[in-house]
């Protein structure tokens, strides 16, 4: 049987919960909105993100960067894990194809 102090603790407990998780929310929001102001106020990055050689003095100025071009990938006969077959590396097993 439910008694009123229990019902109380209950209520409590909710409550506190559902401040504590409106609290959590209203923190990360803030930590995003700075997150942001430090982008914006931050030097636009020019160039590649690998660091290849060709960066912002290779282009036009205002030209936009190069899209990342996606590159399937391809399931490792020997040892069954999805690898990028242009940077793909030996698994460690003879018959591995990757193998360098």
């Amino acid at each position: 049987m439910m008694s009123l102090s229990k019902i109380i603790l209950l209520a409590l407990v909710i409550g506190a919960v559902w401040f504590g998780w409106r609290w959590v929310n209203r923190v990360q929001e803030i930590g995003r909105a700075r997150n942001a102001a430090r982008r914006q106020d931050a030097p636009p990055q020019h160039g590649r993100r690998d660091g290849a050689a060709g960066g912002a003095s290779a282009r036009s100025a205002g030209a936009p960067a190069p899209a990342m071009e996606a590159e399937d990938m391809e399931k490792c006969p020997e040892c069954g894990a999805y690898v990028a077959p242009r940077s793909a590396v030996s698994c460690g097993r003879p018959a591995c194809p990757y193998g360098r």
